[in-house]
């Protein structure tokens, strides 16, 4: 067990020989690489502060001042990194090919998702945001395990029918929120990731079902290394 804890609503992962940090709570990521890394490695494996070196000890310190590291660690969450994989299968294309023959029998329950992610999105924080959709997850009923198959299937339904009410560029975490609580209708608890990658710099998400993306390409998601998964 480390010898700190990490702050509520903060995230990291290791990529390329970095740690990229997602701070929810001011909707921005940072990077340590370099030294900066090594010393974070460090701190990590570090079970008690005086066991860290001089430079790793200072480090921490700032850390603390800056709101992402706690001590003790009790009071936050354990200093892990996010270890789900990146993922190695896509739904999309198959998605994407069946939207093209699907009808409108599903326009009821996407109002009613669009209405409630809207709303979420537009009165809430990410720290907030991200809130919600656990919570859509934790509210789910119980219920018969559905297929990829039928999950690509509503998918499609989904693809057909959402550009007919909002378009916007490159907004990936609005469709993603989206299509989650639209499957959330059926009862089907999706996987919400983020990822990250360091050069260039960039951000991404996508909504997963039995580890297979359903709004992307693998060979894009695959790029990005997950720091949340939800």
């Amino acid at each position: 067990m480390s010898a700190f804890g990490l702050a509520p609503d903060t995230y990291f992962c290791a990529s390329d020989g970095a740690y990229i940090f997602l701070d929810a709570r001011a909707d921005r990521y940072f990077a340590h690489t370099g030294e900066a890394a090594r010393l974070f490695s460090e701190i990590i494996a570090a079970d008690r502060a005086e066991s860290l070196s001089h430079k790793a000890g200072r480090f921490a310190d700032h850390l603390i001042r800056k709101g992402v590291l706690l001590l003790p660690p009790a009071a936050g969450r354990p200093l892990v990194a996010c270890a789900a994989p990146r993922p190695d299968a896509s739904r999309f294309a198959d998605a994407s090919l069946l939207a093209g023959t699907a009808g409108s029998s599903e326009w009821p329950r996407l109002l009613t998702a669009l209405f409630r992610s809207w709303t979420l999105k537009r009165t809430q924080s990410l720290r907030g945001v991200l809130s919600g959709a656990r919570r859509w997850k934790q509210d789910l009923p119980a219920g018969p395990a559905r297929t990829l198959e039928e999950v690509t299937g509503l998918t499609a339904q989904f693809l057909a029918l959402a550009p007919f009410l909002f378009t916007t560029k490159d907004a990936c975490l609005f469709h993603s929120l989206f299509l989650m609580r639209f499957l959330a209708t059926h009862g089907i608890s999706a996987t919400w990731t983020f990822g990250v990658r360091l050069a260039p710099f960039g951000a991404h998400c996508w909504i997963e079902y039995e580890g297979a993306v359903l709004n992307d390409h693998l060979e894009h998601a695959a790029g990005f290394a997950p720091i949340l998964v939800i």
